[in-house]
């Protein structure tokens, strides 16, 4: 999103209680970080866990795009939650990327049906299971307490420049 030259990069993040989505929002601040790009509190809502997660997308989007300023665009905590803001998006009128830019997280199968598909953050999953696994069986004393493994960005339609 930054080097398409998107300066308004908003976030939906899901509940900080868990650890991988605390993980993602440190990468979105740490990008910023590193572009120089000022953090704007006003651009990042947190969504309660909650039985309808696309409602809560949905006022989130509200927020986000009623602001003064709204973002150029978007990164969501995961493709359920953007394919919502997409949507959301889309019923308003705007067009996406050229309104605004959205990128996921997960690559599940429905980001690349969506329409426009959906840019996300793939994870391999197989290979995070396997890592999970290999350091339950590690024997006590070995000193391994985290194990970092690479993503892909999965770039379509959603964010591609115009």
């Amino acid at each position: 999103l930054i080097q398409s030259g998107r300066k308004r990069i908003a976030m939906i993040a899901g509940s900080l209680a868990h650890f991988s989505i605390q993980e993602r929002g440190r990468g979105f601040h740490q990008a910023l970080f590193e572009a120089r790009l000022l953090a704007d509190p006003n651009l990042e809502i947190c969504i309660d866990d909650m039985d309808d997660v696309e409602q809560g997308v949905f006022d989130a989007m509200h927020t986000l795009l009623n602001l003064s300023k709204p973002p150029d665009a978007l990164f969501c905590y995961n493709d359920s939650a953007a394919l919502a803001a997409q949507s959301y998006c889309l019923d308003l009128g705007l067009k996406v990327p050229h309104d605004i830019a959205i990128i996921g997280f997960d690559d599940i199968s429905a980001a690349a049906k969506a329409n426009p598909p959906l840019s996300s953050i793939r994870v391999n999953k197989e290979a995070l299971g396997a890592a999970g696994v290999e350091l339950l069986l590690r024997k006590s004393g070995e000193e391994v307490l985290e194990k970092i493994l690479p993503v892909e960005l999965v770039i379509r339609e959603s964010s591609l420049d115009d």
